[in-house]
């Protein structure tokens, strides 16, 4: 509707301009007429041939015509001109010249062109930008996991060109050898799988199933299975998580996997024997999530980089501790996509991760 507005507009003003024109064209038609009639037709009636009386007739024509062009070229110069600089500009825009703007003159429907390509520019800049932004993540992603990808894959070939050759001294050293390389290419595996959901979580075509649940329900379920499991590894959680309804608009599986993330991290790093305290903050229209843990303290620099790709607090222990580096940064991912928000805090010993998400409430 809004283009046939603007065409309609431009094709009336277009045709004042060459009703305009057309009138003094006629009337110079008319006062040339009349000055030839007056001062060689009528003096010259009785010897004019028919031949002058045709380049009369044309020279009267003519002269429409020029007067014409020449006034059409007058009123409508200002147009021309900035339809040649609108031109001139695409051409920078479209050899690559993303983010270029034109000068948006007046308020007729030029501008209004103007304004649309300076939307468009900015629009394919933006997309420009998105899509090498992508491809420099996927780049650093290569970069950075080749080292993880490269130790198991050569501790695998090791092993299985010590068993292909028969290079282990007994059954038990043989059955050491098959475990060794099935647990690394279960580590493998493990990683390629959160690399693969970290890469599809970093496109913008990712899609979310959101569905409105009961966030305490979830998370005492989830605790509930947690709890026997985190039991014999000396661990006790402490849940305070209300049995009240607080409504959350998420993506179940995805929330359940940033709470996994947390409690395996805890896991990990936790003292033994100890607690983990989970507890839920309902705020006006918010709803936090605590997961709080006892380990050794870690400094406010290192808290801040917890959530980058393939970071690791103490290298020195990445061999002995599970994991791939990427749990956070996928948890930070998910919680991005909820509009939410996830960071932790140190204090002394105590480590809290915190999930913010918006509530019904």
């Amino acid at each position: 509707m809004k283009r046939l507005t603007v065409t309609k507009s431009l094709s009336i003003n277009l045709l004042i301009k060459i009703a305009f024109c057309f009138s003094l064209s006629f009337a110079a038609v008319i006062l040339f007429a009349s000055y030839i009639s007056k001062t060689y037709i009528y003096s010259n009636r009785n010897n004019l041939n028919p031949f002058m009386y045709n380049i009369i007739l044309l020279g009267v024509f003519m002269t429409g015509i020029i007067v014409f062009i020449i006034s059409f070229l007058i009123v409508t110069k200002k147009e021309i001109k900035y339809i040649k600089y609108i031109s001139e500009n695409v051409e920078i825009v479209a050899n690559k010249e993303l983010g270029s703007t034109l000068k948006v003159a007046g308020n007729d429907e030029l501008a209004e062109l103007s304004r649309n390509i300076n939307s468009m520019s900015r629009q394919l800049k933006e997309k420009f930008e998105r899509e090498r932004e992508i491809e420099n993540t996927k780049t650093e992603l290569i970069t950075n996991v080749s080292h993880d990808l490269r130790t198991p894959l050569t501790a695998i070939i090791g092993y299985l060109d010590f068993l292909k050759n028969g290079k282990f001294k007994n059954e038990e050293e043989e059955k050491e050898y098959l475990n060794s390389a099935y647990n690394l290419s279960i580590k493998l595996k493990r990683l390629i799988d959160e690399l693969f959901e970290y890469t599809k979580l970093s496109s913008s075509e990712v899609q979310l199933e959101f569905v409105n649940v009961n966030i305490c329900a979830i998370l005492n379920q989830l605790l509930g299975e947690y709890g026997t499991i985190l039991e014999k590894k000396e661990l006790r959680i402490i849940n305070n998580v209300p049995d009240n309804n607080i409504n959350v608009k998420i993506d179940i599986e995805k929330i359940v996997r940033v709470f996994e993330n947390i409690l395996n991290n805890a896991e990990k790093y936790s003292y033994k024997p100890s607690d983990i305290v989970v507890n839920v903050e309902n705020e006006e229209g918010h709803i936090i999530i605590s997961f709080s843990n006892r380990g050794e303290h870690i400094p406010q620099e290192k808290i801040d980089k917890m959530f980058e790709r393939f970071y690791r607090i103490d290298p020195s222990r990445s061999n002995n501790v599970p994991g791939s580096g990427l749990g956070l940064a996928i948890s930070k991912k998910i919680i991005e996509l909820h509009n939410g928000y996830i960071w932790a805090e140190s204090n002394g010993d105590i480590i809290t991760f915190k999930v913010k998400l918006q509530s019904n409430e």
